[in-house]
């Protein structure tokens, strides 16, 4: 097993931590942003399997905890098909596309509501993307 590449952290100004990682996906945006934004396909390589999501600012994004229970979130930006940023419990995720032929490159920021543990989720991320990049491809 390979280490994955670290991912760039940064103190915000109000002391949380945001946790950045770029990867570059070879294929388009639209197909991409199908695959953030869509309840099945986000469910084959988002942690939780998303059981709802109103794709508007102030929509419901919601996630079967695999525990008989919900994780609840908010929709805060949508931009199709460059920006989709949620907020799941306290922590917020951004995620960005931007065309970087041939494909695009995605930039997801993980901001931390707590700093406790947060050094456990680069490798829990880098194992996410790889899931995106096997779902995206045929």
């Amino acid at each position: 097993m390979t280490t994955p590449p670290p991912g760039d952290t940064t103190r915000l100004p109000d002391g949380r931590l945001a946790l950045r990682i770029e990867r570059h996906l070879s294929h388009p945006p639209e197909k991409v942003w199908r695959a953030l934004t869509t309840p099945e396909h986000l469910s084959a390589w988002y942690p939780f399997p998303a059981t709802e999501l109103d794709l508007r600012p102030g929509g419901v994004i919601r996630f079967d905890n695999g525990e008989g229970g919900t994780l609840d979130g908010e929709i805060t930006d949508v931009d199709p098909p460059k920006v989709f940023a949620f907020r799941e419990v306290d922590d917020h995720l951004r995620l960005e596309l931007h065309d970087q032929p041939p494909g695009c490159l995605l930039v997801l920021t993980h901001t931390f509501a707590e700093t406790a543990g947060y050094e456990n989720y680069t490798t829990g991320w880098h194992n996410c993307l790889d899931a995106l990049a096997t779902h995206l491809s045929p």
